[in-house]
């Protein structure tokens, strides 16, 4: 009997395992559309010139969140230009020309850059309560220290050389409970302290790597990383990113998503069957 109920444990872990086996997910390579490109430490930049400003744009990479591009805007006009990378556009469609209202009309919504500036102002409120949330369980924590440890010392004395069972005092049981009250709190303090270096390591590329708002004199330019919501790429796989100049003048880079999906002759990774 003991066996068989062995087996049968073995055939649920099993099919359990299966059952939870996940899918590798797409890698994703985004290619200009565009044939007269160059090329810097693997990237391929697409560059134009239009009204006295030039615009470089690579593909950098894609995360869960984000498809990610390399942009420089360079002013050689007499007047300032503001590089806003929250005004931004990416177009999942190429859109169709409506003759009744005399504009294209997309199919989809646009898709507008991250804000560098409110995101790092996301972080810092959320670190903020974090930090809050640490002084609450140290505070915790030593209170229900200085309750425990007196109890547990007089305990584990009692209990040096008592191996037969006995009854205990509610205050013992309490003591017991605040010890395993004690481990939660480190569990979460430690969980806190991870949460706050990947706070920290987001602000800091938000800040030092991220495209941030710039006015630009004349000669002048800024580079940096530009954020977009990352779409459905199985659904949405000719893209647009219109970088503006001004007032309804937009410079467009057009790119063509691929989908590389691991499979055992290329990956080391488990694959579902």
């Amino acid at each position: 009997m003991n066996n068989k109920r062995t087996s049968l444990s073995h055939l649920l872990i099993y099919f359990g395992l299966l059952a939870s086996c996940a899918t590798p997910n797409p890698v994703v390579r985004l290619t200009p559309k565009e044939t007269k490109t160059t090329w810097e430490n693997g990237k391929e930049f697409t560059s134009y010139y239009k009204d006295g400003i030039v615009a470089h744009c690579a593909y950098q990479g894609t995360n869960e969140k984000y498809i990610i591009f390399d942009v420089e805007i360079i002013n050689t006009t007499d007047e300032n230009l503001l590089a806003c990378p929250e005004k931004m556009v990416m177009y999942t469609d190429s859109g169709k020309w409506d003759p009744l209202i005399n504009q294209i009309v997309y199919s989809t919504f646009p898709i507008y850059a991250a804000d560098p500036e409110e995101e790092i102002l996301k972080n810092e409120l959320a670190q903020s309560q974090l930090e809050a949330s640490q002084k609450n369980l140290a505070t915790a924590s030593i209170a229900a220290a200085a309750i425990t440890l007196p109890v547990l010392v007089a305990t584990a004395s009692a209990d040096a050389h008592d191996t037969h069972q006995r009854a205990i005092t509610r205050t013992e049981a309490a003591a017991a409970a605040a010890g395993t009250t004690l481990d939660m709190m480190d569990f979460s303090q430690e969980m806190n302290n991870i949460r706050s270096d990947l706070i920290y390591s987001s602000t800091n590329a938000w800040i030092n790597y991220s495209l941030r708002k710039t006015t630009l004199s004349k000669n002048e330019s800024v580079r940096g990383l530009v954020y977009f919501k990352r779409p459905d790429l199985t659904k949405y796989q000719d893209l647009r990113v219109d970088i503006p100049m001004g007032e309804n003048n937009y410079i467009s880079f057009y790119y063509r998503a691929k989908l590389y999906y691991p499979n055992k002759q290329n990956t080391n990774q488990t694959v579902c069957k």
